[in-house]
């Protein structure tokens, strides 16, 4: 079923949803609860104050999602992509929260996460040249296999992040978080 320019306001998703299309709408205060999200489309679509638990996306497009004061809890976002390699599936995430996300495979370059807040997330394999942590609380978030090139650390706090497994050419760090980055090299700091 194709969805333009529809406001849905305070409904709560669960369980499977499959071969929808949706286009220019608003999404608000909504719950997506348990729900497995199937060969569906997002297009320019906005979600502000919904509450996501335990969704998993799987062949499923987005385009330019804007998200504002949105927690998200136990996302697999691996199965959400954008139109093309190119396409960014997230435009905006603002004051949002991420706890136990799974990124992976993700094409975030240049995204701006500035003002949102993580808890034990991981970015793997992820496109994330140019994106901005600055003054982001991670909270134990790990980054591997990634993309970090000119990415902005300044201020973050909590990122586990190892050199060797990530590209950091031109990446910006502020002390005293940037001593992270010896984790698990053995060195002692005194």
């Amino acid at each position: 079923m194709r969805h333009t320019n529809e406001t849905i306001a305070a409904e709560t998703l669960t369980g499977s949803l499959r071969g929808e299309e949706y286009a220019d709408c608003t999404f608000t205060r909504c719950r997506w609860q348990d729900l497995r999200v199937e060969n569906c489309s997002f297009a320019n679509c906005t979600f502000a104050g919904c509450q996501w638990s335990g969704v998993v996306f799987s062949f499923t497009q987005m385009r330019e999602g804007r998200f504002t004061g949105c927690a998200f809890r136990g996302i697999a976002w691996g199965g959400l992509q954008g139109k093309s390699a190119l396409a960014r599936p997230l435009a905006a995430a603002e004051n949002c929260m991420f706890q136990y996300n799974d990124f992976s495979g993700m094409a975030l370059a240049g995204f701006d996460f500035s003002s949102c807040q993580f808890r034990d997330c991981r970015f793997d394999s992820c496109r994330l040249t140019g994106a901005d942590f600055n003054g982001v609380r991670l909270g134990e978030s790990q980054f591997t296999r990634c993309a970090l090139d000119r990415a902005d650390f300044r201020d973050a706090q909590g990122y586990v992040i190892a050199p060797a497994d990530n590209t950091l050419k031109g990446a910006r760090f502020s002390f005293p978080d940037v001593v992270r980055l010896l984790d698990g090299t053995g060195i002692k700091i005194e």
